[in-house]
């Protein structure tokens, strides 16, 4: 039985690096890239559940192509992977900057409830909320029962102010970084629900956690020029101590360890 039921899309990433910074113009010396690489919130979430022990699944959407079957030969359980024949599997091509910053190009794929979905979120346990079309969420945030968790990402094509007040207002557990957390608070339309536990990502200050009490850990010093995926993996590994029983110290600690080890494998 799925315990964990991780939503949001499907990326198939191709993941270039470039010398000096990519403005649009001229040409640039590309460095090792990643030829395409099954990616998303759900996948790095998922499977970092997984890892941890906890029986999770991905809810999301792939087409039929080649790309689609790139995400199925890493997806390690299909349960809530919808297949729409004929279409394309949402494409993704981030160019990072020898700096460090990005810009990503998205070709969308299909991304459509299916009935087996819903039986399969509304089963859950927890049902983690990633970035998604907006009108899937709010399909999601009907069904009773399941915990809710939402791994946030400033983009208000998937987060409209009406979504994430009603997240703000309704999570047990918020994950984002420290570019979000200023969006994030505005908007709230009340007070944080008693007992919300939040991780604010910081990059290489660390991470900030706020569970009742306010502490931050540290992290340890990593060069990486492809950070894809670590935010979601720290939570996916994050939640599996939470839903242990374990503390936010001790999930926060293992998030970091789960993370680091993603990025240490690039």
């Amino acid at each position: 039985m799925v315990r964990v039921a991780v939503a949001g899309f499907a990326t198939i990433d191709y993941v270039v690096r470039v010398e000096g910074d990519f403005t649009g113009r001229g040409t640039r010396r590309m460095r090792e890239a990643a030829w395409p690489r099954a990616g998303g919130a759900a996948l790095y979430a998922s499977a970092a559940l997984v890892e941890a022990g906890v029986a999770a699944a991905p809810l999301t959407w792939i087409g039929d192509d080649a790309d689609g079957a790139t995400y199925r030969a890493v997806c390690g359980a299909l349960d809530g992977v919808a297949i729409t024949p004929g279409a394309p599997s949402t494409r993704c091509l981030l160019i990072y900057n020898a700096d460090g910053s990005y810009g990503c190009l998205l070709r969308p794929g299909p991304a459509e409830l299916t009935e087996a979905q819903l039986r399969l979120a509304a089963a859950a346990e927890w049902l983690v909320i990633a970035a998604e079309p907006p009108a899937v969420t709010a399909r999601l945030l009907e069904i009773e029962g399941p915990r809710l968790a939402w791994i946030a990402k400033d983009d208000p094509a998937c987060f409209p102010p009406e979504l994430v007040a009603r997240l703000t207002a309704r999570a047990e557990v918020v994950f984002c970084n420290t570019g979000e957390r200023a969006w994030l608070e505005a908007g709230r339309t009340g007070p944080a629900p008693a007992g919300q536990i939040l991780f604010e990502t910081r990059g290489a200050d660390g991470v900030r956690v706020e569970a009742g009490e306010v502490f931050d850990l540290p992290v340890a010093p990593l060069s990486v020029d492809d950070a894809t995926g670590a935010g979601d993996t720290f939570a996916g590994a994050a939640l599996a101590v939470l839903i242990g029983g374990g503390s936010p110290r001790a999930a926060a600690e293992a998030g970091i360890a789960a993370a680091e080890a993603l990025l240490s494998s690039r």
